[in-house]
């Protein structure tokens, strides 16, 4: 009996003490298929959600494409023409910082704006001759998406612009973003590519950095030019900051050909974590509308077993 009560110790062990699998992406739809054999073989992971209606097929959203994703599982909770490839926007400036972060020249180094720098789209808040920190570069690019910002930024790594987009692709090949291609930092080309599934992987990874994450909940940034002693503060573009929902990261992007996207991560009741990105929304407000929309449809639809 003794020996019994050893071998049953022994087994709950490693049961409760292997790693938990690795993050990849599960069709939920074929989980509610199968039942409860899905949950019978994953008992283990104990925050896997699961739908607890069947007869709600998802939200009306304006977007093209878009995805829902358990961050903690991988599991896609919802998805429509997640594979659709099309112009990225300034969701890609999530993949640029992370790329800084790894090139990271010291968030005190003083960049000076060349007139070079400057982008097209939104404002630019910096002027030429301006000195500024890389600290406050990395914050205009992030919260109000500035164009010129994300340039000096790159630029501040000391890599030459093609080796800044070198490394976008080669992190993007490392994230497993087989949909994604990357021209330069800002998001304003349109050979700039990818698609929901990979924008979920990008912001998976990229509201994992404590930098990125901070930067991107801020409604507004003040920063401070060095040489002229100007202070101004800008404003985030990303409205759900302002709405009911807890943000713990997310990015807007918006050009005529990509239409109005958004990507964020997104805590519900019980700490449950959602990745969502919608693209090509009609509107601005449509965008915010829309993932909102999915988010609650989501939370209302879906279980998280002996956590809820």
């Amino acid at each position: 009996m003794l020996f019994s009560l050893l071998a049953n110790l022994v087994i709950s062990y490693y049961l409760f003490a292997l790693p938990a699998p690795a993050v990849s992406f599960i069709d939920a739809s074929q989980a509610v298929s199968q039942g409860q054999v899905f949950l019978n073989s994953r008992i283990y992971q104990t925050n896997e959600p699961y739908r607890n209606n069947n007869n709600s097929l998802g939200m009306k959203i304006t977007a093209t494409s878009a995805m829902v994703v358990d961050e903690s599982t991988g599991l896609v909770l919802w998805q429509k023409n997640q594979d659709k490839v099309q112009p990225l926007a300034s969701i890609s400036k999530l993949i640029t910082a992370l790329v800084f972060l790894d090139n990271n020249p010291g968030w005190d180094k003083v960049m000076t704006i060349n007139i070079s720098d400057f982008r097209s789209g939104g404002k630019s808040h910096i002027y030429s001759g301006e000195e500024i920190t890389v600290r406050d570069l990395f914050n205009l690019s992030l919260v109000a998406s500035s164009n010129s910002a994300t340039v000096v930024l790159a630029r501040s790594t000391g890599l030459s612009p093609e080796e800044f987009v070198k490394k976008m692709n080669q992190k993007a090949e490392k994230l497993g973003m087989s949909q994604s291609h990357f021209v330069e930092p800002t998001g304003l080309s349109i050979e700039k590519i990818s698609s929901a599934t990979d924008i979920i992987k990008l912001a998976a990874t990229a509201f994992s950095q404590a930098e990125i994450r901070q930067a991107t909940i801020q409604s507004e940034y003040t920063f401070h030019i060095l040489n002229n002693q100007r202070n101004e503060t800008a404003k985030s573009t990303d409205k759900l900051l302002s709405s009911y929902l807890k943000i713990n990261g997310g990015k807007t992007g918006y050009l005529d050909e990509s239409g109005y996207c958004l990507t964020a991560e997104v805590n519900g009741n019980g700490n449950h974590r959602l990745l969502v990105v919608v693209l090509n929304s009609l509107s601005d407000t449509d965008r915010f509308q829309d993932l909102k929309a999915l988010t609650q449809w989501t939370f209302d639809n879906y279980t998280w077993p002996f956590t809820d």
